[in-house]
């Protein structure tokens, strides 16, 4: 609760069949292709880490053997044909005493490649978000900006049949016909233009959330505002691009540590259990073996290739650091650029609302100047165009902060925790 009241979110109304912000991201996670992909490779992942304790084990073999043999044998006084069957029965066990920790570094390994494809998945979830976010407010401004449109065609369709029955009476110059048939025209091309916006914008959110978006209805609340220096040291601590790049340091560290280990000796047990009978057909004898072995394997000279991958593994892991330092430099200038850029659409906000004010009170103003002949059909064309072009600034400001917020969001790691009641359990 405490995250959510620092989020300028969005509150929808509660109408009947109508879809909010919560439904868009339910519904993008539970229906997008790309989310279920992400799992999968989740729970790929997680075989890594079984996989990895299941080295430590004892490995146990168990063959059961049968052996037909028949020979002739003749000598002076008689001739013999003997024949053996023989099986056997034997069990193996053969397990790893030591290996320096090789084993242990690699179950450490397996969890930090499990953590990788947490924090993929993270991101994936994240980018859905952003899109169903973009989708969502696209439709609204495209809305907002087509119903703008249409009043913006009504009135100047009102304009163009006044001016054509003054003209035909003679009280309108064809001066004023030719102006308000122009200002019909581009009218009538951006209602088209808006319409065909909008059209585009629901095609876009259905392919992304998966259900229409009907009834999409925002109350927004813009009091809110940001720290910079906080906004920062989020993205220090909790942006999931540096949050991978650590993991790549981690996993050369241990690739390295494992490297090193190579050289070491290793100790490893070996045991095995034998039972053989040779009597089945004639005669025979019955054997019972065990064996006992210990091996200690001590790595003399392996042409060098132990160094030389150390070596590389110690250059990977310097290109890693330095990758992490360059990258979170480059996010701070993002962040930097992201501030500026909210704090842009913030004040373009505030100043259209400003304009729109005034130029509806100029509009009627100039209606009213209108009517008894001191404004020209012109001026009442120029009004209603510079109402509708403060109209779709004024939305498309809106639809900027609002995506600028949820991106500096994403940059600091937060957006997830406001929608996580959606997220599938992948633990």
């Amino acid at each position: 609760m405490k995250k959510l009241l620092l989020v300028i979110f969005l509150l929808f109304s509660k109408l009947a069949f109508s879809i909010d912000i919560d439904d868009s991201i339910k519904s993008t996670i539970e229906n997008n292709p790309k989310v279920r992909i992400a799992y999968e490779k989740l729970t790929e992942s997680k075989e890594l880490i079984e996989n990895a304790y299941n080295q430590k084990l004892p490995t146990i073999t168990s063959t059961i053997s049968g052996t037909y043999s028949t020979s002739d044998s003749s000598t002076s006084t008689a001739t013999t044909t003997p024949e053996t069957f023989t099986d056997k029965y034997k069990l193996s066990l053969s397990q790893n005493l030591y290996d320096a920790g090789e084993k242990n570094l690699e179950i450490e390994r397996s969890k930090l490649l499990f953590e990788k494809e947490v924090i993929n998945f993270k991101i994936t979830i994240q980018n859905l978000i952003l899109s169903a976010i973009e989708g969502y407010l696209a439709v609204i401004n495209y809305e907002k900006t087509l119903e703008a449109s249409k009043k913006n065609f009504d009135s100047v369709t009102r304009f163009l049949d006044e001016t054509i029955t003054r003209f035909d009476l003679g009280s309108a110059t064809l001066y004023d016909l030719q102006n308000a048939e122009s200002a019909y025209a581009i009218a009538e091309t951006n209602l088209f233009i808006s319409q065909q916006n909008y059209n585009v914008s629901k095609i876009t959110f259905n392919r992304i959330v998966g259900l229409d978006p009907i009834n999409l209805e925002d109350v927004m609340d813009l009091s809110k505002n940001i720290d910079l220096n906080k906004f920062i040291q989020n993205i220090e601590k909790n942006n999931y691009s540096l949050a991978l790049l650590n993991n790549d340091i981690e996993n050369t560290s241990i690739l390295l540590s494992k490297e090193k280990l190579s050289n070491k000796a290793s100790i490893d047990l070996s045991t095995s259990i034998e039972y053989s009978d040779s009597g089945r057909i004639d005669s025979g004898t019955e054997k019972t073996n065990g064996t006992l072995g210990l091996t200690l394997t001590i790595p003399i000279f392996q042409q060098n290739n132990d160094k030389s991958d150390i070596r590389k593994y110690q250059s990977q892991l310097l290109q890693a650091e330095l990758t992490f330092e360059d990258t979170k430099q480059d996010l701070i200038i993002q962040a930097s650029i992201l501030y500026k850029d909210f704090l842009i659409s913030k004040s373009n906000i505030s100043s259209n609302n400003k304009q729109l004010m005034s130029i509806k009170t100029s509009l009627e103003s100039i209606k009213e100047e209108y009517n008894i002949g001191t404004k020209t059909i012109t001026d009442l064309i120029d009004a209603e165009s510079e109402l509708l072009t403060v109209n779709v600034n004024y939305h498309s400001s809106r639809k900027d902060m609002i995506l600028n917020y949820f991106n500096i969001m994403a940059l600091e790691g937060s957006l997830i925790s406001t929608f996580e009641k959606f997220l599938p359990n992948y633990n």
